[in-house]
């Protein structure tokens, strides 16, 4: 059995109605099921009607949500039994993943997970120096609170209010964040454009990586194929997960440790007159400047293997 955190369902309906040349079963399926209930319901004059609408909507709902689940299980024992699929475990290395040396580009890999979400990090960033006051000024609780109730012992006549001048003082004090305030604005300031930086290279991705014998296998997952919500996955399974996860996909990048891959561009050798020539040069250029700046986001300093990812689930 299989328990899914992630499903792409467009894309293994599309991968399977060429594997199987034609996805027939759950059209006939939901049709039979919409069509039966609509015959037997038995009642008042228009009450079938409306029970049957009530019927065949819960049906639909419930019974694509199962069937996408086991319309995946065919998918995977098609491609294994068509030897399509390359079972791989953390004792894999790089070079048996190259889809140059004849692998297939569909693997099944099995291993421990870590979870990388970019719209987080760039949330705790925008909010880190106001954690960081919150966190100093809750230190100081239980000072404050004494000079509260010191504060009450000495009661409101005018002499009191002369002797409690001091104690106000520092309980106001000890009310603010404790930290130096050219400090607190430094690190507001540093942590801005950091998350700035982060939410423009990462486009607040979420990604899944597994580490391998001598290599990262990555993948981009999609937020609307998740089965339940990041935080639940997240608390559930841990963002570095101490049991094994499954995730199959497709082999899209092949990146060996110190590769640039930097893209050939004929024309800045030979420069034309021709105005719109130069437009394309231009922005050919400024394309391959957007490249290398991606890059500072995307490439690691190992061995990666970047997936095109279909399911990822724990094997039960």
């Amino acid at each position: 059995m299989r328990n899914f955190l992630y499903l792409d369902e467009y894309k293994m309906y599309s991968l399977s109605s060429q594997l199987l040349e034609g996805v027939t079963e759950y059209i006939l399926n939901e049709s039979n099921t919409q069509q039966s209930d609509s015959e037997t319901q038995k009642g008042p004059v228009g009450s079938g009607r409306l029970m049957a609408e009530i019927i065949e909507t819960t049906s639909a709902s419930i019974e694509k949500k199962f069937l996408h689940d086991y319309a995946y299980s065919i998918f995977e024992e098609k491609l294994s039994s068509s030897k399509k699929l390359t079972n791989i475990d953390n004792s894999c290395t790089f070079e048996e993943l190259n889809p140059g040396n004849g692998g297939n580009k569909f693997v099944r890999i099995t291993a421990k997970a870590q979870f990388l979400d970019s719209s987080d990090v760039v949330k705790t960033l925008d909010n880190l120096v106001d954690m960081q006051d919150s966190v100093s000024i809750i230190s100081n609780n239980e000072i404050r609170q004494i000079l509260i109730e010191r504060l009450a012992e000495l009661g409101e006549n005018k002499t009191a209010k002369l002797s409690s001048g001091p104690l106000r003082l520092e309980l106001s004090r000890l009310s603010k964040s404790q930290r130096p305030a050219d400090e607190v604005a430094n690190e507001k300031l540093q942590y801005k454009h950091l998350s700035t930086i982060l939410a423009h290279g990462f486009k607040g991705r979420l990604d899944i990586s597994m580490q391998l014998h001598d290599c990262i296998v990555s993948a981009d997952l999609k937020r609307k194929c998740l089965k339940d919500d990041e935080d639940f996955i997240f608390k559930t399974y841990s963002r570095v997960s101490n049991i094994e996860l499954v995730i199959l996909g497709i082999i899209t990048q092949y990146r060996p440790a110190g590769s640039t891959d930097e893209p050939s561009s004929p024309a800045e050798a030979t420069p034309s007159d021709n105005s719109s020539s130069n437009m394309r040069d231009i922005l050919r250029n400024s394309a391959n400047a957007i490249l290398g700046l991606e890059r500072q986001f995307t490439s690691g300093e190992g061995n990666e293997i970047v997936l095109d990812p279909i399911a990822v689930y724990l094997e039960i």
